[in-house]
């Protein structure tokens, strides 16, 4: 409404001047005009502020009763004109005064509501955007008052809303508040298709009227009604698939962004490795946004910073290191929206940033930095570079991106949870193994010696660290079925008899399913089970022997045994 009665104004006072046509009617509409902008003003900062007036009623009553004395009276304009010169010559009773001073209430109004909102809001970009609206409605009604003094007769308004439009143009491609391009596109598709079927309903109620001149009166009336009724359901018909077909074209990112978020929360709700949640994101950003490289930092409590724990850019790329005093994450942590990459040289908020920060964030080409939130805490950063073909970030995959990592913040703390859990189940068991090596006089401190060098003895094996680690937790471990074993087997002095043996070589197999149960530990659980195993196969409990014996558990079976050799029993 805005913008119509914006073009209206323009359009009306050209024509006022022209001397092509009548000044009198297109004088009226200029008069209108303002009063019409200050209503879509109005209720335009009452949407932006979701706010509603308690004036609603008597605000919808003026514009109605303006509108009818304007348009349709002499009332609030005598006369107007063109005299010989060109000059244009008219006359507003004084009731006009009391017209346009409600307006202008309305008005000013209007923008104390945009300058308390952007004092009241926090995010230095909200402010930014808050400042244009300002300064350009600030324009529009100084310009609009001019209309009623003898400034009217010359063309300034037409000059302001000329303004007012480069202001807001600027700012929309300033924020990238619109798709320029998309709407453009989008518009010219629409109205491509209007005009299509436009034109085919006429060629069809035309090509009929042709075939039935025969007809006449009612019967051709009746029979026009039946064929433009037929028409028109079978063009909405058609209207309706081409319209889904243009939407499809146009918000096809969009339709695959709803489809990325639902699939990534489905994910995220069965998946707790942190890695792979971290991992499947990005990959979904970069497909899906089309971005170049992208990275997600999470809050090493340690460290005291945020570290990089997945990442999609060239390997070559220098990483940014984000400390908790970081100026970012000191923004991202207060405000909690979205950080652009104009707002680090916009803002003073960001003078602090050192230089090698700045070119490390140059050299990433940072676009967005989006905050992740969990528990009214800064869990994480996504870090989004550039995008393909050098694009702007939409409001819509700003919104995707913002929404991706809320599910993302919240992934993180699962997961994290399920860690400190998994944590508390390893140290418990560990508590376990060296409450074993109290029971049995025998493997006091025994397992904590097989771990360690079983482990040396894996490192010198040429095995790779995780392998290394896993016989290291499996020598730590290899005894823990033990806790299944009664007392007066493990502390009896002398041997053991046949049943008693039955039981202790259960132990292998009790700690193996103990450890299963862990998801942390469930790759020594093989370690564990075949630890008490021979290579010729006369070990226990499944009799194993040669390959059929995992690496580790051959090496903790060697190393146990050679403990058992040097020590005292």
């Amino acid at each position: 409404v805005y913008l119509l009665a914006m073009f209206l104004w323009s359009i009306s006072a050209f024509m006022s001047v022209s001397g092509l046509v009548e000044v009198l009617p297109w004088f009226r509409i200029m008069v209108i005009s303002p009063i019409v902008m200050m209503l879509a003003i109005f209720y335009f900062v009452q949407t932006l502020l979701f706010q509603r007036s308690q004036w609603f009623i008597l605000v919808i009553l003026y514009g109605l009763i303006s509108s009818y004395l304007i348009l349709f009276t002499d009332l609030l304009l005598s006369y107007a004109y063109l005299d010989q010169n060109g000059a244009l010559i008219y006359e507003f009773s004084p009731l006009v005064y009391i017209i346009a001073s409600i307006g202008y209430f309305l008005m000013i109004y209007s923008l104390v509501k945009l300058v308390r909102g952007m004092q009241e809001t926090e995010s230095p970009d909200q402010r930014n955007r808050f400042r244009y609206l300002i300064i350009g409605l600030g324009i529009t009604v100084i310009a609009s008052a001019v209309n009623f003094t003898a400034l009217g007769r010359y063309p300034i308004d037409i000059a302001a809303n000329a303004i007012t439009a480069i202001l807001i143009s600027y700012a929309i491609m300033r924020y990238h508040l619109l798709d320029i391009r998309l709407v453009i596109r989008a518009g010219l598709a629409y109205s491509l298709m209007t005009t299509i079927l436009g034109i085919l309903y006429y060629l069809i109620i035309t090509v009929f009227v042709n075939l039935f001149q025969f007809m006449s009166g009612s019967e051709l009336l009746f029979a026009s009604v039946v064929v433009a009724l037929l028409t028109g359901i079978f063009l909405n018909q058609l209207r309706e698939r081409a319209q889904t077909a243009i939407d499809r074209i146009f918000y096809r990112q969009r339709y695959n962004a709803g489809i990325m978020l639902q699939e990534i929360s489905q994910t995220t709700a069965t998946v707790l490795d942190l890695d792979k949640i971290t991992g499947l994101i990005l990959d979904a950003v970069v497909d899906t946004i089309h971005v170049l490289q992208a990275a997600i930092y999470i809050k090493n409590l340690q460290k005291e910073d945020y570290q990089v724990i997945a990442f999609s850019s060239p390997e070559n790329l220098r990483m940014i290191n984000f400390r908790l005093e970081h100026p970012v994450v000191r923004w991202l942590t207060e405000y909690k929206q979205v950080l652009y990459k104009h707002q680090l040289s916009d803002s003073p908020y960001f003078k602090s940033l050192w230089g090698r920060e700045r070119d490390d964030i140059d050299e990433f080409g940072v676009e967005l930095f989006i905050p992740l939130i969990a528990k009214n805490e800064l869990v994480g950063i996504l870090v989004i570079g550039q995008k393909k073909m050098n694009q702007h970030y939409t409001n819509d995959d700003v919104l995707t991106l913002t929404t991706l990592a809320n599910q993302t913040a919240i992934a993180i703390e699962n997961a994290r949870l399920y860690d400190d859990l998994e944590n508390t189940f390893v140290e418990t068991v560990v508590t376990l193994a060296n409450a074993i090596d109290l029971r049995d006089t025998y493997t006091s401190n025994h397992s904590q010696q097989i771990a360690t060098l079983a482990a040396e003895v894996a490192n010198r094996m040429g095995l790779d660290e995780k392998e290394i680690d896993a016989v290291y937790w499996g020598g730590l471990l290899h005894d823990i079925g033990k806790i299944g074993i009664p007392d007066s087997i493990l502390q009896k002095p002398g041997k053991l008899n046949e049943k008693e043996w039955e039981l202790m070589r259960r132990h292998p197999a009790l700690g193996a399913e103990l450890v299963s149960k862990i998801k942390r530990l469930q790759h020594i659980a093989p370690i564990i089970g075949s630890s008490h195993e021979m290579y010729d196969g006369s070990g226990y409990p499944e009799g194993l022997k040669g390959d059929e014996i995992p690496i580790g558990a051959r090496i903790v079976t060697v190393v146990d045994a050679y403990s058992a050799m040097i020590d005292k029993r």
